[in-house]
């Protein structure tokens, strides 16, 4: 074994029992909380991100494609159905309805989708619940839930003269978005048209690689930069995911604060060790030993002890990610959050980011009083012995 790290070693866990002082125990318990709050908030926030992409593209296209002249979307679509990033392309329209229930009146959305496309009925109706028939629309399991819609729905339609129509519930299909779930009605494309001269029609374009969005975009507005706009699914809830990604920053920044104030703790166990351990390093000096091996045995310490507090506080915090995803018995409000339980993502690029952090932290913090050690002077440090 290395000198200075034998020394080390044996001059952090002390007596005859090998028993660790209590201050260093605190310092290990401060940074084993530290890491694992720090891998906890991360993975939540991983969790949010995983699942918000995938709930989103499940219904929502990769990238939207709007145009000036509408009938282009097809010449569009045929065409770039055979590139090779593009696993699907189909055309879609929105528009709005005002439904009735008893004495309210709620807008809803309205989306038209090809079914005689099977890949995009194949892709709809894997979240399809209940069918009850052929006609008429698909309403969200929360808007059907929330105004206890049955076999039928009254509605007025887009246009100048309202006037109530009914039509059949179709089936009910649940996406565990929030907004799509209580707020949108689906249908096949002539009934959206058949609803109002007033709507919007787009070409949807479903990817292989879906993070290769910005990359299909580009090449779609080389090839057709002619009144042709582009968005992707990222740019279409660019503010939610911008705040996901500040919100994870943030809490990083924050939490981080936990492990820096633990490291504390650690310069004080180096510090009260250089203290007790005085005479021995003026007894090392007078042997031989260099200002910067006693530089490296005080500052294995607290790499010792941060080595140690790391260790456990990720075993911890991996342990209680793994047990919250799998029991998910941490529940949240669907209004607030889109998702029914709180997600969990273990990325193992961020937890070792989280554990050299501690590591570096607990490192230098040891540092300033390893450096003292080294200036002691052996006549200084014999000098009362």
């Amino acid at each position: 074994m290395i000198p200075e790290l034998f020394l080390a070693r044996r001059y952090l866990f002390r007596g005859k029992s090998r028993h660790i002082s209590f201050i260093g125990i605190v310092s290990c318990m401060g940074i084993a909380l530290g890491i694992a709050t720090l891998i906890v908030v991360i993975s939540v926030m991983n969790g949010f991100d995983r699942d918000l992409v995938e709930r989103f593209t499940r219904v929502k296209p990769h990238l939207i494609i709007e145009s000036l002249d509408p009938e282009y979307l097809n010449i569009i679509k045929e065409k770039i159905k055979t590139w090779e990033e593009v696993s699907g392309a189909s055309v879609f329209i929105q528009t709005q309805v005002f439904a009735k229930f008893d004495k309210l009146i709620v807008p809803l959305v309205v989306k038209g989708i090809d079914f005689t496309d099977k890949q995009e009925r194949k892709q709809f109706y894997q979240y399809v619940e209940d069918v009850s028939g052929n006609e008429g629309f698909f309403v969200g399991e929360g808007l059907k839930n929330r105004f206890f819609i049955s076999d039928e729905i009254e509605f007025y339609p887009l246009v100048k003269k309202f006037k109530a129509q009914n039509d059949k519930v179709r089936g009910v299909f649940k996406l565990g978005l929030f907004d799509i779930d209580n707020n949108y009605l689906i249908t096949d494309l002539e009934k959206a048209k058949s609803l109002s001269p007033n709507y919007l029609i787009f070409l949807g374009v479903r990817l292989d690689d879906p993070f290769t969005a910005n990359e299909v975009k580009k090449k779609i507005l080389c090839k057709y930069n002619q009144g042709v706009f582009v968005t992707t699914w990222v740019e279409s809830d660019k503010v939610l995911f911008s705040a996901l990604k500040l919100e994870k920053l943030t809490m990083f920044i924050i939490l981080s604060l936990i492990v820096l104030v633990a490291s504390f703790n650690i310069f004080a166990t180096v510090t009260v060790s250089v203290v007790e351990k005085t005479k021995d390093i003026g007894i090392l000096k007078s042997l031989g030993f260099s200002s910067s091996r006693i530089l490296a045995i005080f500052s294995s310490q607290g790499l010792i002890l941060g080595v140690i507090g790391t260790f456990w506080g990720a075993l911890l915090g991996c342990g209680l990610c793994i047990g919250v995803e799998k029991y998910q018995f941490i529940k949240l409000p669907v209004e607030i959050y889109y998702i029914e339980y709180l997600p969990m993502a273990i990325d193992y690029g961020d937890i070792s980011l989280i554990i050299g952090v501690g590591m570096f932290l607990s490192y230098v913090f040891s540092l300033i009083p390893a450096i003292r050690a080294s200036n002691l002077s052996p006549s200084k440090a014999l000098r009362y012995e």
